[in-house]
């Protein structure tokens, strides 16, 4: 779920129904405790920004992001906190697939809204991908692309249409979003993992680990995933004191989490 991207909130262009005042005020609102963490809150307020206002495209694209937040909180708890399995593991599959849902209907309305809302088919965007559907996910980012005067980020975006790409075994298109992302933004975190992730995928593994070295080697970026693919890069060139570094460095990131667990076997692999 590190691939959701930065929290979006742009102006909108209020409706002359209802009253826009009340509603835009709630609305600041909810965007401070979004920022604060606070997603109960940040709904609360989101709901009366709508209840003052149901045009307000910008509510429905803060309410959307809460639920992707939550998404993000159960995965963690999936995948990280325990790696769980087994009936605890399907029930938070089952908590987060509905976060996603209801995620995907506030993105969907803030886009019938305001078509130009550029940020809006970004973030449903991203859920598709989350749920699979990387068809429609192409279709959303790319929409979102060309509304670039509503986009919080245009290279996030890019590099989530590339991501989305990636998920569809597009590896040219792929390669060339992430690529012109990183030429916009250099050294973003996402887009240096996602562009290792192709080339691993091609098996081009000098490319690949030098991705993901640069992303381990910032500290900001904080990406287990990286250190996981380094450590496989690594092996692939036979470098083996290399890939014992990134396991270790793997391991005691997230000691309890899937990829740790994945981490540690893969150097006893024949």
């Amino acid at each position: 779920m590190i691939a959701i991207g930065a929290v979006v909130l742009v102006a909108g262009c209020p409706s002359t129904k209802g009253d826009p005042a009340k509603s835009n005020h709630r609305l600041e609102l909810a965007k401070d405790l979004l920022g604060k963490g606070d997603l109960d809150g940040a709904e609360v307020e989101a709901n009366k920004a709508l209840a003052f206002l149901k045009t307000n495209d910008e509510a429905y694209n803060v309410r959307g992001l809460v639920s992707v937040l939550r998404a993000a909180a159960t995965n963690r708890l999936l995948e990280v906190e325990g790696c769980l399995t087994g009936v605890d593991a399907e029930a938070l599959r089952g908590e987060m697939d509905d976060h996603l849902g209801k995620a995907e209907r506030d993105f969907v309305q803030a886009g019938k809204l305001a078509p130009d809302y550029g940020e809006a088919w970004s973030n449903l965007g991203v859920v598709s991908y989350l749920q699979g559907d990387h068809e429609h996910a192409v279709e959303y980012l790319t929409r979102a692309l060309n509304f670039p005067a509503r986009l919080l980020n245009p290279a996030m975006t890019r590099a989530h249409l590339g991501w989305a790409y990636f998920l569809s075994n597009d590896q040219v298109h792929a390669a060339k979003e992430l690529l012109q992302a990183l030429q916009f933004q250099p050294g973003m975190c996402i887009a240096t993992y996602r562009l290792g992730r192709v080339y691993f995928a091609r098996e081009e593994w000098e490319k690949a680990a030098e991705q993901f070295q640069a992303v381990s080697d910032q500290a900001a970026c904080a990406s287990q995933e990286a250190t996981l693919y380094l450590m496989k890069a690594r092996i692939e060139q036979g470098l083996m004191a290399d890939a014992q570094a990134a396991q270790d460095a793997c391991v005691r990131m997230e000691p309890r989490s899937c990829i740790a667990a994945q981490c540690r076997v893969a150097l006893e692999s024949p």
